[in-house]
Protein backbone atom coordinates (compact mmCIF):
# COMPACT_ATOMS: atom_id res chain seq x y z
CA UNK A 1 0.00 0.00 0.00
CA UNK A 2 1.35 3.41 -0.98
CA UNK A 3 1.69 6.22 1.55
CA UNK A 4 0.61 9.87 1.10
CA UNK A 5 3.57 10.46 -1.20
CA UNK A 6 2.86 7.47 -3.39
CA UNK A 7 5.72 5.33 -2.06
CA UNK A 8 4.87 1.68 -1.45
CA UNK A 9 6.78 -1.26 -0.04
CA UNK A 10 8.95 -2.62 -2.79
CA UNK A 11 9.56 0.75 -4.43
CA UNK A 12 13.25 1.45 -4.98
CA UNK A 13 14.72 4.84 -4.01
CA UNK A 14 18.11 5.76 -5.48
CA UNK A 15 20.06 8.98 -4.90
CA UNK A 16 22.34 10.43 -7.56
CA UNK A 17 25.53 12.21 -6.51
CA UNK A 18 28.44 13.56 -8.50
CA UNK A 19 30.39 16.44 -9.88
CA UNK A 20 28.48 19.42 -11.18
CA UNK A 21 28.06 18.65 -14.87
CA UNK A 22 28.56 14.90 -14.43
CA UNK A 23 25.16 14.23 -15.98
CA UNK A 24 22.84 13.59 -13.02
CA UNK A 25 19.81 15.29 -14.54
CA UNK A 26 20.57 13.73 -17.93
CA UNK A 27 20.72 10.29 -16.30
CA UNK A 28 17.31 10.81 -14.67
CA UNK A 29 15.84 12.09 -17.93
CA UNK A 30 17.11 9.14 -19.94
CA UNK A 31 16.20 6.49 -17.36
CA UNK A 32 12.71 7.82 -16.68
CA UNK A 33 11.82 9.15 -20.11
CA UNK A 34 10.74 12.41 -18.43
CA UNK A 35 11.50 15.02 -21.10
CA UNK A 36 10.37 17.92 -18.89
CA UNK A 37 13.58 17.90 -16.81
CA UNK A 38 15.91 20.82 -17.48
CA UNK A 39 19.47 19.78 -18.33
CA UNK A 40 22.39 22.16 -18.12
CA UNK A 41 26.00 22.63 -17.07
CA UNK A 42 25.50 24.34 -13.71
CA UNK A 43 23.87 23.05 -10.55
CA UNK A 44 22.20 26.38 -9.80
CA UNK A 45 19.67 26.72 -12.64
CA UNK A 46 18.97 22.99 -12.94
CA UNK A 47 18.94 21.25 -9.56
CA UNK A 48 18.65 23.63 -6.67
CA UNK A 49 17.01 21.08 -4.40
CA UNK A 50 16.51 17.32 -4.55
CA UNK A 51 13.96 16.32 -7.16
CA UNK A 52 12.23 12.95 -6.89
CA UNK A 53 11.34 11.42 -10.26
CA UNK A 54 9.22 8.23 -10.15
CA UNK A 55 8.95 5.89 -13.13
CA UNK A 56 8.57 2.21 -13.88
CA UNK A 57 11.12 -0.19 -15.27
CA UNK A 58 10.16 -2.54 -18.13
CA UNK A 59 9.33 -5.25 -15.56
CA UNK A 60 6.86 -2.90 -13.87
CA UNK A 61 8.94 -2.17 -10.76
CA UNK A 62 8.61 1.41 -9.53
CA UNK A 63 11.87 3.34 -9.24
CA UNK A 64 12.26 6.76 -7.62
CA UNK A 65 15.43 8.59 -8.62
CA UNK A 66 16.54 11.46 -6.38
CA UNK A 67 18.42 14.07 -8.40
CA UNK A 68 20.51 15.79 -5.70
CA UNK A 69 22.30 19.15 -5.54
CA UNK A 70 25.94 19.26 -6.62
CA UNK A 71 27.79 17.38 -3.91
CA UNK A 72 31.08 18.30 -5.58
CA UNK A 73 30.37 21.95 -6.39
CA UNK A 74 33.73 23.74 -6.45
CA UNK A 75 32.07 27.04 -5.58
CA UNK A 76 30.85 25.89 -2.17
CA UNK A 77 32.73 24.77 0.93
CA UNK A 78 32.20 21.42 2.64
CA UNK A 79 30.31 23.18 5.41
CA UNK A 80 28.05 24.97 2.93
CA UNK A 81 27.35 21.69 1.17
CA UNK A 82 26.37 20.04 4.44
CA UNK A 83 24.23 22.94 5.56
CA UNK A 84 22.60 23.35 2.16
CA UNK A 85 21.74 19.68 1.84
CA UNK A 86 20.43 19.70 5.40
CA UNK A 87 17.98 22.48 4.57
CA UNK A 88 16.85 20.84 1.34
CA UNK A 89 16.50 17.35 2.71
CA UNK A 90 14.78 18.24 5.98
CA UNK A 91 11.79 19.62 4.09
CA UNK A 92 8.65 17.54 3.61
CA UNK A 93 9.14 15.01 0.84
CA UNK A 94 10.51 11.63 -0.16
CA UNK A 95 13.85 11.97 1.54
CA UNK A 96 12.45 12.96 4.91
CA UNK A 97 10.32 9.86 5.30
CA UNK A 98 11.90 7.09 3.27
CA UNK A 99 15.16 5.18 3.25
CA UNK A 100 17.37 4.77 0.21
CA UNK A 101 18.19 1.51 -1.51
CA UNK A 102 21.42 2.75 -3.03
CA UNK A 103 23.43 5.56 -4.55
CA UNK A 104 24.78 6.19 -8.02
CA UNK A 105 27.93 8.30 -8.00
CA UNK A 106 28.36 9.81 -11.47
CA UNK A 107 31.81 10.82 -12.66
CA UNK A 108 32.65 12.29 -16.10
CA UNK A 109 35.49 10.32 -17.67
CA UNK A 110 36.41 13.53 -19.53
CA UNK A 111 37.93 14.93 -16.31
CA UNK A 112 41.67 14.37 -16.64
CA UNK A 113 42.78 14.84 -13.04
CA UNK A 114 41.19 14.32 -9.67
CA UNK A 115 40.70 17.71 -8.02
CA UNK A 116 41.02 18.50 -4.34
CA UNK A 117 37.29 19.15 -4.01
CA UNK A 118 36.36 15.78 -5.50
CA UNK A 119 38.84 14.00 -3.26
CA UNK A 120 37.48 15.73 -0.12
CA UNK A 121 33.85 15.14 -1.04
CA UNK A 122 34.49 11.47 -1.79
CA UNK A 123 36.06 11.13 1.65
CA UNK A 124 33.09 12.97 3.17
CA UNK A 125 30.68 10.59 1.45
CA UNK A 126 32.63 7.66 2.87
CA UNK A 127 32.35 9.02 6.41
CA UNK A 128 28.61 9.62 5.99
CA UNK A 129 27.90 6.10 4.78
CA UNK A 130 30.46 4.03 6.64
CA UNK A 131 32.25 1.02 5.16
CA UNK A 132 29.28 -1.33 5.58
CA UNK A 133 27.27 0.74 3.08
CA UNK A 134 29.92 0.99 0.36
CA UNK A 135 28.44 -2.02 -1.43
CA UNK A 136 25.32 0.11 -2.11
CA UNK A 137 27.28 2.45 -4.38
CA UNK A 138 27.53 2.19 -8.14
CA UNK A 139 30.20 4.51 -9.54
CA UNK A 140 28.99 5.30 -13.05
CA UNK A 141 31.51 6.94 -15.36
CA UNK A 142 29.84 9.19 -17.93
CA UNK A 143 30.59 11.15 -21.12
CA UNK A 144 31.95 8.08 -22.96
CA UNK A 145 30.00 9.12 -26.04
CA UNK A 146 32.16 12.25 -26.27
CA UNK A 147 35.39 10.28 -26.58
CA UNK A 148 36.98 7.68 -28.76
CA UNK A 149 37.77 4.73 -26.48
CA UNK A 150 41.50 4.32 -26.10
CA UNK A 151 44.06 2.83 -23.78
CA UNK A 152 44.60 6.25 -22.20
CA UNK A 153 40.91 6.64 -21.36
CA UNK A 154 40.65 3.18 -19.85
CA UNK A 155 43.81 3.82 -17.86
CA UNK A 156 42.25 7.03 -16.52
CA UNK A 157 39.35 5.02 -15.11
CA UNK A 158 41.72 2.40 -13.72
CA UNK A 159 43.78 5.11 -11.98
CA UNK A 160 40.67 6.33 -10.19
CA UNK A 161 39.86 2.76 -9.18
CA UNK A 162 43.31 2.42 -7.61
CA UNK A 163 43.35 5.90 -6.05
CA UNK A 164 40.20 7.96 -5.51
CA UNK A 165 37.75 5.05 -5.32
CA UNK A 166 40.01 2.36 -3.87
CA UNK A 167 38.42 2.35 -0.39
CA UNK A 168 34.92 2.22 -1.86
CA UNK A 169 35.74 -0.55 -4.35
CA UNK A 170 37.61 -2.62 -1.76
CA UNK A 171 34.44 -2.67 0.35
CA UNK A 172 32.04 -3.62 -2.43
CA UNK A 173 31.31 -0.53 -4.56
CA UNK A 174 31.06 -1.30 -8.28
CA UNK A 175 32.33 0.76 -11.23
CA UNK A 176 30.18 0.77 -14.35
CA UNK A 177 30.36 2.66 -17.65
CA UNK A 178 27.25 4.64 -18.59
CA UNK A 179 26.79 5.26 -22.31
CA UNK A 180 24.06 7.90 -22.12
CA UNK A 181 21.22 5.65 -23.24
CA UNK A 182 18.25 4.04 -21.52
CA UNK A 183 19.53 0.47 -21.63
CA UNK A 184 22.77 1.55 -19.95
CA UNK A 185 20.93 3.51 -17.24
CA UNK A 186 18.49 0.66 -16.60
CA UNK A 187 21.30 -1.89 -16.21
CA UNK A 188 22.88 0.26 -13.49
CA UNK A 189 19.54 0.74 -11.74
CA UNK A 190 18.76 -2.98 -11.93
CA UNK A 191 22.05 -3.75 -10.24
CA UNK A 192 21.04 -1.59 -7.27
CA UNK A 193 17.65 -3.33 -7.20
CA UNK A 194 19.39 -6.69 -6.88
CA UNK A 195 21.69 -5.39 -4.14
CA UNK A 196 18.73 -4.01 -2.17
CA UNK A 197 16.81 -7.27 -2.51
CA UNK A 198 19.82 -9.10 -1.12
CA UNK A 199 20.91 -6.66 1.60
CA UNK A 200 17.89 -4.50 2.48
CA UNK A 201 17.80 -0.71 2.87
CA UNK A 202 20.75 1.58 3.54
CA UNK A 203 21.95 1.89 7.14
CA UNK A 204 24.69 4.55 7.09
CA UNK A 205 27.13 5.20 9.90
CA UNK A 206 25.97 8.78 10.37
CA UNK A 207 22.42 7.73 11.18
CA UNK A 208 23.67 5.52 14.00
CA UNK A 209 25.95 8.26 15.32
CA UNK A 210 23.23 10.92 15.33
CA UNK A 211 20.83 8.62 17.12
CA UNK A 212 23.14 8.63 20.12
CA UNK A 213 24.39 12.22 19.82
CA UNK A 214 22.76 14.94 17.67
CA UNK A 215 25.93 17.07 17.53
CA UNK A 216 27.19 16.80 13.95
CA UNK A 217 30.65 18.02 14.94
CA UNK A 218 31.05 14.83 17.00
CA UNK A 219 30.16 12.44 14.17
CA UNK A 220 32.73 10.88 11.86
CA UNK A 221 31.59 13.12 9.00
CA UNK A 222 31.65 16.21 11.20
CA UNK A 223 35.12 15.40 12.49
CA UNK A 224 36.34 14.91 8.92
CA UNK A 225 35.21 18.38 7.90
CA UNK A 226 36.56 19.88 11.13
CA UNK A 227 39.95 18.22 10.65
CA UNK A 228 40.28 19.72 7.18
CA UNK A 229 39.25 23.15 8.43
CA UNK A 230 41.83 23.02 11.21
CA UNK A 231 44.49 22.14 8.63
CA UNK A 232 43.37 25.05 6.48
CA UNK A 233 43.49 27.42 9.45
CA UNK A 234 46.95 26.22 10.47
CA UNK A 235 48.27 26.67 6.92
CA UNK A 236 46.74 30.13 6.61
CA UNK A 237 48.32 31.23 9.89
CA UNK A 238 51.69 29.87 8.81
CA UNK A 239 51.55 31.66 5.46
CA UNK A 240 50.51 34.88 7.16
CA UNK A 241 53.36 34.65 9.66
CA UNK A 242 55.87 33.98 6.89
CA UNK A 243 54.50 36.89 4.92
CA UNK A 244 54.96 39.22 7.89
CA UNK A 245 58.66 38.29 8.04
CA UNK A 246 59.06 39.62 4.50
CA UNK A 247 57.43 42.95 5.30
CA UNK A 248 59.07 45.70 3.19
CA UNK A 249 59.82 49.18 4.44
CA UNK A 250 56.83 51.47 4.47
CA UNK A 251 57.53 54.77 2.71
CA UNK A 252 56.31 58.26 3.45
CA UNK A 253 54.20 60.09 0.87
CA UNK A 254 57.24 62.04 -0.32
CA UNK A 255 59.38 58.90 -0.61
CA UNK A 256 56.74 57.09 -2.65
CA UNK A 257 57.36 59.35 -5.64
CA UNK A 258 61.12 59.01 -5.42
CA UNK A 259 61.19 55.26 -4.79
CA UNK A 260 58.34 54.07 -6.97
CA UNK A 261 59.44 50.43 -7.26
CA UNK A 262 59.75 50.07 -3.49
CA UNK A 263 56.31 51.59 -3.04
CA UNK A 264 54.84 49.12 -5.55
CA UNK A 265 56.49 46.28 -3.62
CA UNK A 266 54.89 47.56 -0.41
CA UNK A 267 51.49 47.80 -2.09
CA UNK A 268 51.74 44.24 -3.38
CA UNK A 269 52.78 43.01 0.08
CA UNK A 270 49.85 44.83 1.68
CA UNK A 271 47.35 43.39 -0.82
CA UNK A 272 48.64 39.85 -0.34
CA UNK A 273 48.43 40.24 3.43
CA UNK A 274 44.81 41.31 3.13
CA UNK A 275 44.11 38.26 0.96
CA UNK A 276 45.75 35.90 3.46
CA UNK A 277 43.84 37.48 6.36
CA UNK A 278 40.58 37.13 4.46
CA UNK A 279 41.28 33.47 3.72
CA UNK A 280 42.03 32.79 7.39
CA UNK A 281 38.85 34.55 8.43
CA UNK A 282 36.81 32.45 5.98
CA UNK A 283 38.14 29.20 7.43
CA UNK A 284 37.46 30.37 10.99
CA UNK A 285 33.92 31.42 10.12
CA UNK A 286 33.29 28.04 8.50
CA UNK A 287 34.53 26.22 11.60
CA UNK A 288 32.20 28.27 13.76
CA UNK A 289 29.37 27.54 11.34
CA UNK A 290 30.09 23.82 11.49
CA UNK A 291 29.87 23.88 15.28
CA UNK A 292 26.37 25.35 14.99
CA UNK A 293 25.01 22.50 12.84
CA UNK A 294 24.20 20.26 15.79
CA UNK A 295 20.46 19.88 15.37
CA UNK A 296 19.85 21.21 11.88
CA UNK A 297 21.44 18.15 10.29
CA UNK A 298 19.70 15.59 12.44
CA UNK A 299 16.39 15.81 10.57
CA UNK A 300 18.15 15.57 7.20
CA UNK A 301 20.14 12.46 7.87
CA UNK A 302 17.45 10.70 9.86
CA UNK A 303 15.08 11.45 6.99
CA UNK A 304 17.41 10.69 4.12
CA UNK A 305 18.50 7.33 5.42
CA UNK A 306 15.46 6.35 7.46
CA UNK A 307 14.46 6.51 11.09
Amino acid sequence: MADSEGVADGDILIALLGLTGAGKTTFVKIASGDQSLVVGHSIYPCTQEPKAVPFRMPDGRKIILIDTPGFDDDNRSDVEILEGIAKWMSQRGYLKRHRLDGLILLHPITVHRVGGTERRRTKLLQTILGEKAYNRIIIATTMWEQLNPSGDIMERQEERRRDLWSDLVNQGAQIREHYNNRDSAHRIIQEIVHISQRCGKLEPLLQTELTGNPNVIETTAGRTVKQQLLKDIKLSKSLLKEHELNRPERLSKRERKERKEEWEAWSEWRDKKAMLEERLDIHQVRLKRLNSLSFRLKNFFTGLFGG
